[in-house]
């Protein structure tokens, strides 16, 4: 399996054996030597080529981009497989924290990722948003403090 962790900052993929992890940030840094390849995700297309990973890990960086959600999962699709699985974690707009940082450009809510999914209600309504289209394998859920909101996508194509 081919995994993608975007923004590892301190937290690199954990991969099993015979897998393969990519650790992207911005920058190198000799203190993270996992990160192996960086790259501002701001800037499109990412280098990555099309169909390269089963599973991509955002957590907590998607709110840092300029790019809206709908630009960052349209590049996350473009580069993951068909089946592939988009780990998310997003910033639940209601709590305190989505605010304290001044680096978070986006707030969510648990229902905003449902535009992707052609099954649901917002799906179906804001249809013409993109169309490259996602299932909602698992969540949307908050975590225990209500800060995030935690989602896992698997790409339509």
């Amino acid at each position: 399996m081919d995994i993608l962790n975007l923004g590892a900052g301190n937290s690199p993929v954990k991969i099993g054996e015979g897998d393969r992890g990519v650790n992207h940030d911005v920058r190198l840094d000799p203190a993270r030597p996992w990160v192996t390849v960086a790259w501002d995700l701001n800037d499109l297309p990412w280098p990555w080529e099309d169909n390269s990973f089963d599973v991509i890990v955002a957590r907590t960086v998607l709110e840092h981009l300029r790019l809206n959600l709908i630009e960052s999962m349209n590049e996350c699709w473009r580069i993951l497989r068909k089946g592939g699985k988009a780990l998310l974690k997003l910033p639940d707009y209601r709590h305190e924290h989505s605010f304290i940082d001044p680096t978070h450009y986006w707030r969510f809510s648990i229902h905003t990722v449902e535009v992707f999914d052609p099954e649901t209600p917002y799906g179906r309504a804001y249809a013409f948003y993109t169309p490259r289209k996602w299932k909602i394998v698992k969540g949307p859920r908050l975590n225990r403090c209500r800060s995030s909101i935690y989602v896992t996508l698997e790409v339509r194509k």
